[in-house]
């Protein structure tokens, strides 16, 4: 039997290496226990853009906070963004204040660009 070449940490390590996707298009933040990750998108503030305070109910919840004003819990990463926020352990807990999009801005804005807040291009 041929002996088994054992991979050190840094080999293992997601990102280290080349092709994994928290070095492709992404930001990656290293935090204590995980990686957080996220492919940005410009998400300018506006002037109608709405202050709101997390209660308990959305403590560390992005989800939440997401069906509230938006009906959709999978708006969630836009909650986030929109706030930098990479760590829900430590940025999206109670008494903090966020800025959110209003629901109108998010459905005729933001959804309908690309990422990086490019618009789409028009067929010809």
């Amino acid at each position: 039997m041929g002996s088994r070449r054992i991979s050190t940490p840094a080999e293992n390590n997601s990102v280290e290496q080349k092709y994994s996707r928290y070095v492709q298009g992404g930001d990656t933040i290293r935090l204590k226990n995980r990686l957080g990750w996220w492919e940005r998108r410009s998400l300018p503030k506006a002037d109608d853009d709405i202050t709101y305070t997390l209660t308990a109910e959305d403590d560390r919840r992005p989800d939440i906070v997401a069906y509230k004003f938006y009906g959709r819990p999978t708006f969630a990463w836009l909650v986030l963004q929109y706030n930098n926020i990479s760590d829900i352990e430590t940025e999206f807990v109670t008494g903090k204040k966020i800025i959110l999009p209003t629901e109108r801005r998010v459905i005729l804005d933001i959804m309908t660009k690309s990422p990086g807040g490019v618009e789409p291009e028009e067929n010809q």
